[in-house]
């Protein structure tokens, strides 16, 4: 962020003479922050406003008190981590000496906090149409301040903050929380509508499904007579529900209230309620299902789309578009819908996939871990996905119902020359290529690349069944490594196996390779996608400083071949 800071601050002194900012010219309002410095400059204010860490300290402590003080005025609560939130987005702007802030700042130490987060936004906003203009992801951490310090005065303008933020920085997961959460808790109450077919007829037993209220968790509550002259014997099995973020709930307990248990012989006539607990809020339920159980027949009754007595009126979850320039990740398998959302976070990869059942059956979706190919060609392996529906690499997707998951990687890497997924679609299983992806805002790194003429010998190069071998010589005299390149010049994978070196040594002896890997996996054979290239090393125990005669076996394929070396000379 300081690059762009340094570029802001020759104009800052006539972007704050156009915008008012006169704090510093009020020798009264000075005199109240900094009691005791007499009229100054601004150059003597900036001075001053290099502050100390107990100052710091005091202001943020200050401003957070009177915040939630003026929240609980108001009947509102600020919860522990939008008190953190708050409190680190202040301490930030406080303790930052580029000269930028300046008037967020003093306004800031002045007892206006709002107004400096305020001011983050107008920077934020200023110089959206400069020649240079400030990185999206630099301007969306300063929006994101702002709500953060917004939050418990202003939630609507905090939230407005966020969705700015977001729409310059739209992957970033942490703003993502922070609107959900803050959507919730600023919608208006659910106005509950009258639930179709509420009533419902099992085997002589009516029921009717009197809705759901929430709380610090949900319960809901289905009534049950038995309208038939003899007894009958209710059980009931499992109710679960999908809630607005589409994952899965699980009740906790159900009870029939006429018999304190979760079942109940009904004699004729009679009447109950079945309680049925859940171990969280939920807002909107999207999908609810009961399975009922009389005289050992069974039954399932679902409903869709149900409001939550004491719930807020949040957007359930949709699919967040892809890319609009690059169609091809948009694909459908069986009636779902897949959106590749792309991948970011150079320091530990993540990709995302958003989908929807758009079938009229439920879809069992399994995820399996995936691989990508750095601009190296090193493949690295993520961990195991989870399902967001049902926090497990399998899950069971009703019709109509958006969720997805996200990849996780734990090795670093700034670009992936490819990106491979596998699902399952109902036992089916797909997979997805996708090239030249960029992780971060950096420059693209040097992609690896097969160079032909800097193969060793007239015979360093050749080629087996469209993939092309570079034999580029070896290092290290103490262990030695002997390198070939390898790029797939085909348009399918291609299984490229190296066996065992052969070699002499100047002196006559006749030594073998202690090991030999592919680099892209870290295994003596792997599967090359297409127009990646990769390396193979032949690793020896023993220490030399060249080698008369070198023998190596390669494979492409089904295809093999030897190659010899002569005067091999050890770097």
């Amino acid at each position: 962020m300081g690059k762009w800071f340094g570029r802001l601050a020759l104009i800052v002194g006539f972007v704050s003479a156009v915008l008012g900012i006169v704090v510093y010219v009020n020798d009264e309002v000075r005199a109240r922050v900094f009691p005791d410095l007499a009229p100054a400059t601004r150059a003597d204010v900036q001075e001053q406003m290099r502050l100390s860490e107990e100052r710091i300290a005091a202001v943020v402590q200050s401003s957070i008190s009177t915040a939630l003080a003026d929240a609980e005025s108001r009947g509102t609560t600020v919860s522990a981590d939008e008190q953190v939130n708050y409190e680190a987005a202040l301490t930030s702007l406080l303790a930052s000496e580029d000269p930028t802030f300046n008037d967020a700042k003093f306004l800031a130490l002045s007892g206006q906090p709002e107004a400096a987060a305020e001011e983050l936004v107008t920077l934020a906003e200023l110089t959206s149409g400069e020649a240079e203009p400030i990185p999206e992801r630099d301007r969306a951490s300063l929006l994101r301040s702002a709500g953060d310090i917004l939050v418990p005065s202003d939630p609507d303008k905090a939230l407005a903050a966020y969705r700015k933020a977001q729409q310059l920085d739209p992957d970033n997961q942490i703003l993502a929380t922070r609107i959900q959460q803050l959507s919730a808790q600023t919608a208006a109450a659910n106005t509950v509508a009258a639930i179709p077919n509420a009533q419902f007829e099992f085997d002589g037993l009516l029921f009717e499904f009197e809705g759901c209220e929430t709380g610090e968790t949900l319960k809901c509550v289905l009534s049950v007579t038995n309208t038939t002259p003899d007894e009958k014997h209710l059980f009931t099995r499992s109710v679960w529900a999908i809630d607005e973020h589409s994952r899965w709930m699980q009740d906790t307990r159900r009870n029939v209230r006429a018999s304190d248990h979760y079942t109940w012989t009904i004699p004729s006539l009679e009447a109950s309620q079945i309680d049925v607990s859940f171990g969280r809020a939920a807002n909107i339920l999207q999908y609810l299902n009961f399975d009922l159980h009389v005289d050992n027949v069974s039954y399932r009754k679902t409903f869709r789309d149900i409001a939550v007595r004491g719930g807020r009126d949040v957007q359930v979850r949709q699919m967040r578009p892809i890319d609009p320039s690059h169609p091809e990740r948009a694909f459908s398998v069986s009636g779902v819908q897949f959106h590749f959302l792309g991948c970011g976070n150079p320091d530990a990869p993540v990709c995302r996939f958003d989908l929807i059942n758009n079938g009229p059956e439920t879809a069992v979706i399994n995820v399996r871990s995936d691989m990508a190919y750095d601009h190296e060609g090193v493949g690295i392996e993520s961990v195991r996905p989870e399902l967001d529906i049902s926090g497990d690499y399998r899950g069971e997707v009703p019709s109509g119902i958006t969720t997805g998951w996200t990849v996780n990687f734990r090795k670093p890497a700034s670009y992936f020359q490819e990106y491979r997924a596998s699902i399952e679609v109902n036992g089916d299983r797909i997979r997805r290529s996708y090239r030249d992806l960029s992780l971060g805002d950096g420059p693209m790194p040097e992609v690896k690349t097969l160079d032909a003429a800097a193969a060793f010998g007239p015979d360093g190069y050749f080629e087996i069944g469209g993939v092309e071998f570079a034999f580029m010589g070896c290092q290290d005299t103490l262990k030695p490594v002997c390198r070939t390149d390898v790029r797939n010049t085909t348009d399918a994978y291609v299984k490229v196996s190296a066996g065992r070196a052969e070699a002499t040594q100047a002196g006559g002896q006749d030594v073998r390779s202690a090991n030999a890997v592919v680099v892209m996996n870290n295994d003596f054979s792997g599967e090359i996608p297409p127009g990646l290239t990769t390396t193979i090393e032949h690793r020896f125990s023993g220490e030399t400083a060249s080698f008369d005669a070198l023998n190596i076996r390669y494979s492409a394929g089904d295809l093999r071949e030897s190659r010899s070396f002569s005067a091999v000379p050890v770097q």
